[in-house]
């Protein structure tokens, strides 16, 4: 029996992930000068590429990476920023030679569920304009994204067959990397930073400015959500109300199963030390503060080959995948009038 897919794969290949380059420490160094990109910086068929997603997208690379980065390194990062967007907008124009319709209930879906986290709409757009984004900027990336899964979905559609006996050999040949590691589920309550509400409509560059005043906030309110813990408040009811975490806070912190290694080192610390039922001290992670119950430990133990059939499945068809994606774009790029101004 052969096992056959129709995924969406758009941007899943190594094609459109960025990697940030390695420093070699003897042959460069580190600058805070910004790199200069121009307005314009390629032209895709005669379709122009403008500079201000590309630089959007460097600041947020250099501002997360932890440590400076050199000059070569920036202007790798950016020529790889403008790469993709060339592939991007290739990908678009062939779309629309092939009369690929759009359907519009898909961007409105889209839309919805970027909307959901906000209470309003005037805090969603606020949190847009936070960021120079525009309602419309929003609709015609959605739209471009959109044109482009479907078209790369008819170059591998009915070309992958991934058969049961592929599917054995991977894991046969690959049975270390299906070794579960220990886990741990657990419940948590955060003092966050940032706060949700905040998050949502306060601009980054304000959040960073006063993130040492909002550090110290947070770690005074999880002083006082502990302080009531050793009064004898109820771990899950006070997890309710109090905790910064939306995903679990319905649940009253309950984070599900967590394998270790997933988290922050500073929380899969503080569990270490913990026995089922024990209630952690403070612990700081990057995202603010926490207090942890232990609800159960479990010891590492190799994954069944039932349990993990369908993501080497998944797994072998991506790979298929991936290579015929990138020989259609290699295509692309060989017939299409690329300048480059970077």
């Amino acid at each position: 029996m052969k096992t056959r897919f129709f995924l969406l794969i758009l941007f899943a290949f190594p094609l459109f992930t960025l990697t940030v380059p390695v420093a070699n420490p003897a042959s460069a160094q580190s600058s805070t000068k910004p790199i200069t990109i121009p307005e314009v910086v390629a032209k895709v068929n005669g379709v122009a590429i403008e500079s201000k997603y590309i630089a959007f997208r460097m600041n947020q690379i250099v501002k997360n990476v932890k440590r400076p980065l050199t000059m070569r390194e920036k202007t790798s990062i950016a020529k790889d920023l403008i790469d993709k967007e060339i592939v991007r907008e290739l990908i678009h124009q062939q779309g629309k030679k092939s009369e690929i319709k759009i359907d519009e209930k898909l961007i409105d879906d889209e839309m919805a569920a970027l909307r959901k986290p906000y209470t309003s709409d005037e805090e969603f757009e606020t949190a847009l304009k936070a960021r120079n984004i525009t309602l419309e900027d929003l609709k015609s990336s959605m739209a471009i994204d959109i044109h482009a899964r479907q078209l790369l979905n008819e170059q591998i559609k009915g070309k992958i067959n991934i058969s049961d006996e592929d599917v054995k050999k991977y894991y046969k040949a690959n049975e270390k990397k299906f070794l579960r590691p220990e886990s741990f589920k657990t419940r948590h309550i955060l003092s966050a930073i940032f706060p949700p509400d905040m998050l949502k409509s306060t601009p980054v560059k304000e959040l960073q400015e006063k993130r040492e005043a909002l550090t110290q906030k947070a770690e005074e309110r999880i002083d006082a959500i502990i302080k009531e813990l050793k009064d004898g408040a109820n771990f899950k009811e006070l997890a309710k109300t109090k905790s910064d975490d939306e995903a679990s806070r319905e649940s009253g912190g309950d984070l599900d199963t967590i394998y270790k290694g997933i988290l922050d080192p500073a929380f899969d610390e503080a569990v270490a030390k913990l026995k089922k039922g024990e209630v952690s001290g403070k612990v700081a992670t990057r995202f603010g503060f926490h207090v942890i119950q232990l609800i159960e430990k479990f010891p590492s133990e190799q994954a069944p080959f039932e349990d993990m059939e369908k993501a080497i499945q998944k797994h072998l068809f991506m790979e298929e995948a991936k290579k015929l994606v990138e020989v259609y774009i290699n295509g692309l790029k060989k017939q299409a009038k690329i300048e480059m101004f970077f």
